[in-house]
């Protein structure tokens, strides 16, 4: 089979049904655009996740009537811990300004009671450091007159993980969706195609053209049209991407410590790879039932 050929063909297909294809290439952009977006929000939650899961960290909230010399005694017995390698004292006053700035509510933070926002000491512990150990941890801790509660962050990190695990099931699902998607599309876009050139078939066919050649440019249209939207889907998603970035980009790296990312670039050729192969595939699927040579 001459490629060459085959190509001018595919090209010639094109032009003649130009609306049938933008049609096509159209509603499966859309279709890339939603995966794109769920494997750009599953990546990221990722890296949150895997942020959290090496970080250790413990918050110890302090009682209101605690004394100095007590609050003084449990840094002190803290900065002594081989675990402990930073250690913070945020005060009311801190507590409330960081709330206004990460939640960006301004004034109205300061109709909020003043026990919403306890002193605290901010323990960032040793990567590494075993769950045993920071529970034993946080259970002498706890055991200070001037301590009210130690938080722990396990339970978060644990439901945080299980939100995850349901985000990637939701990709999973929607990835399925979007299987079925193209290949109904370019099914449905080629078995038109096939319709629209049935007079060229049946001549070919009588000028002793090859079942090959005759189904060749039909392969390659759907190919093409899945590839197409694909990349273009890429495309869109990384202009969006780029557009919003700095509107989040402040407030999530100050809750989370983690920095957006668009997705890693083997992820976008696998995606537009998918892509072809489905498109090879609902091509194929479809000639084998609406083309009979």
């Amino acid at each position: 089979m001459n490629l060459r050929a085959v190509l001018q063909r595919t090209q010639r297909g094109f032009r003649d049904d130009l609306r049938l294809h933008a049609v096509a290439v159209i509603s499966l952009i859309v279709a890339f655009l939603c995966l794109g977006a769920a494997l750009l929000s599953v990546e990221n939650l990722t890296r949150i996740a895997e942020r959290w899961s090496r970080t250790q960290h413990l918050t110890v909230y302090l009682r209101s009537d605690a004394r100095e010399d007590d609050v003084k005694q449990l840094r002190l017995s803290l900065e002594g811990l081989r675990e402990v390698t930073k250690l913070e004292y945020i005060s009311p006053a801190a507590a409330r300004e960081q709330f206004a700035q990460q939640t960006r509510i301004g004034q109205s933070v300061v109709g909020l009671p003043d026990d919403a926002f306890p002193a605290s000491l901010e323990l960032q512990l040793s990567d590494g450091t075993e769950a045993a150990r920071v529970e034993k941890l946080a259970q002498r801790v706890a055991q200070f007159s001037a301590v009210e509660e130690v938080e722990t962050y396990r339970s978060f990190v644990g439901q945080f993980h299980t939100l995850l695990e349901a985000g990637r099931s939701g990709a999973v699902l929607l990835a399925l969706l979007v299987l079925v998607c193209v290949l109904a599309v370019i099914g449905n876009t080629i078995r038109l195609a096939v319709l629209n050139r049935k007079r060229e078939i049946e001549v070919l066919k009588l000028c002793g053209a090859t079942d090959a050649f005759v189904r060749g440019p039909f392969l390659v249209e759907g190919v093409l049209q899945a590839v197409m939207a694909a990349s273009l889907a890429m495309v869109l998603l990384l202009f969006a991407y780029l557009v919003v970035r700095d509107r989040i980009e402040t407030t999530l790296a100050t809750l989370t410590g983690v920095t957006t990312e668009f997705l890693s670039p083997l992820t976008v050729l696998a995606v537009i790879g998918l892509a072809g192969a489905l498109g090879g595939l609902g091509s194929a699927l479809s000639l084998r039932r609406y083309l009979q040579v």
